[in-house]
């Protein structure tokens, strides 16, 4: 049954104003439970008289606290008085007003887990009191083996909580720690508060699992009393032991801490990166390490820590993701081949050169074993590509087609789709097929397109292959597949060449030369969420 939770900021020993504020609310409410994120108490260092009084009633019970509240370890000390009366009364200080301290885990009596690492980063591994304001590394890897949460609790925020954000704090962010983003990554708590000088709510982010993926929404809480009325409650319902939903909320990202821990790619992980990315680098491990045409030979890909397409990978660029389903996700794509401008239907800000992923770690959609997986996956694939033509038929008003092209190879890394607009007479008229054709003859390729349904498909079941899928909405849509194997040297870049020279952009057939800002980055991939969100399926 959903229960109502309340969760404040730093009360800063405003005890007899917050306390008879939280009954009024409670008449009201009537939740389940309370949370301080925050300090409670006044500054020991700098407490003023009527603080002094108020905490001194506090401790004897003589504040009423109407419901069953939990509070955290503040980023400064508690007063001594405090502190005696919790490690005589276990842990609690007055009749409903239990401590999480520093480091702790509580079970509540309607089900929720609640995780609290309190206090201020500490180096090194010094054994402290469980009311002490600090917290270690150590103290944060242990807490990863209370293996989930529904809420958590830190002092400090979460190291790059605020990357992918689109409105990050507008005020300087506290003080953070990377332990404490390894930990929200393992416990995947469904809300992670914390406290600040202002509110600031990040956009949900999902973790990287299968699915249903779990969701954490990640608030910061303003001081009670604070006088610019910046937000200092937040009140939600939750149902204890629930499932992960099955669709992601609007506007959810990628979790934020797979980019904290920056590392420069080696040599080989770079390489297999260009490859697979943007179908350009002449990379060995993709060229199929001699595997001939029918034999299914299982070439071992790069752990997923290593591939750039997985969302468990640290470097995943996840600022170029527009929309995530259940299977697989929409991406841009680095270095565009087209510009901005080059399709003015398209708003004159978007390229529109994008890849369509699968969430599995597999070289080739038919490397998933499990036939059931291998269906879904393709028919999402095939729904993010069907919703790419309703949006490009609706913005070119019937100008614009589209090419979508793939490299099938078990020796691959990470299976993936491009996808590109084009004007829709090149599709119709057939100099998209002409194109490709013109092109495997100039490079001598020793096999040819085959185009004939039960070609393609007997090409698709014995080997490796380029696939090509041109689609108009005057001419309909016709693929072709030419086979690979381990007697030629297929060009990475065939595909992004062949198009390159019918848009006239040879010059931007590498996508090296066609490189962005990671600002430049985000704003395309707004673009793209804004121009695709009515058609969008991931959002219904």
């Amino acid at each position: 049954m959903a229960q109502k939770i309340v969760v404040t900021g730093d009360i800063n020993g405003q005890l007899n104003q917050f306390f008879t504020k939280l009954s009024t609310l409670q008449a009201r409410q009537q939740f389940a439970f309370a949370v301080i994120a925050g300090n409670l108490f006044a500054d020991p260092e700098n407490t003023s008289p009527q603080e002094a009084e108020d905490l001194a009633k506090l401790v004897k019970g003589e504040i009423e606290v109407p419901v069953t509240t939990y509070f955290s370890i503040g980023h400064r000390a508690l007063p001594s008085i405090v502190i005696e009366k919790l490690q005589s009364n276990d842990g609690e200080l007055c009749t409903n007003l239990i401590a999480l301290g520093r480091k702790g885990r509580v079970k509540t009596s309607e089900g929720f887990n609640i995780v609290a690492i309190g206090g201020k980063h500490q180096s090194g591994d010094e054994p402290a009191n469980a009311y002490d304001a600090s917290f270690s590394d150590k103290d944060a890897n242990t807490a990863k083996g209370y293996n989930d949460a529904d809420i958590l609790i830190t002092s400090e925020w979460p190291a790059g909580v605020a990357d992918g954000s689109k409105a990050p704090p507008t005020s300087p962010a506290p003080a953070s720690s990377e332990s404490l983003s390894d930990l929200c990554t393992a416990l995947k708590p469904r809300y992670h508060f914390s406290s600040s000088p202002a509110f600031w709510e990040r956009e949900p982010f999902f973790h990287a699992t299968d699915p249903p993926r779990p969701i954490t929404r990640f608030l910061s809480l303003a001081p009670f009393g604070n006088p610019s009325k910046s937000k200092w409650i937040y009140a939600f319902t939750l149902e204890p032991s629930a499932e992960p939903t099955q669709h992601l909320p609007p506007d959810t990202t990628a979790s934020p801490f797979l980019q904290t821990r920056k590392r420069k790619a080696l040599s080989s992980q770079q390489d297999s990166y260009n490859a697979l990315r943007f179908s350009t680098d002449d990379n060995p491990r993709s060229h199929g390490g001699g595997r001939g045409r029918g034999k299914r030979h299982k070439a071992g890909p790069p752990d997923p820590a290593e591939c750039y397409f997985c969302l468990s990978n640290p470097q995943c660029e996840s600022h170029m993701i527009a929309s995530i389903g259940e299977e697989s996700y929409l991406t841009t794509a680095k270095g565009p081949l087209p510009l901005p401008n080059t399709f003015p239907a398209l708003g004159g800000a978007l390229p529109g050169h994008v890849l369509i992923i699968p969430v599995s770690h597999v070289p080739t959609l038919d490397a998933l074993e499990d036939s059931a997986t291998r269906e879904r996956v393709r028919a999402e694939m095939q729904k993010y590509r069907a919703s790419l033509h309703a949006m490009l038929r609706a913005r070119g008003d019937g100008s614009l087609g589209a090419v979508t092209w793939e490299i099938a190879r078990a020796g691959g890394v990470h299976a993936h789709w491009q996808l590109l607009p084009v004007p829709s007479d090149l599709v119709s008229k057939g100099l998209v097929e002409a194109g490709f054709r013109v092109e495997a003859e100039k490079a001598a390729y020793p096999t040819s397109f085959l185009t004939e349904r039960s070609e393609v498909a007997a090409a698709e079941a014995e080997g490796d292959y380029f696939k090509v899928r041109m689609w108009s909405a005057e001419g309909g849509e016709r693929e072709m597949v030419l086979p690979l194997d381990a007697t030629f040297r297929f060009d990475l870049q065939f595909g992004r060449r062949v198009l390159g020279k019918l848009l006239g952009l040879e010059k931007r057939a590498h996508w090296k030369d066609c490189g962005q800002s990671r600002a430049e980055e985000e704003r395309e991939c707004e673009v793209l969420k804004g121009v695709f969100a009515e058609f969008d399926f991931t959002a219904a």
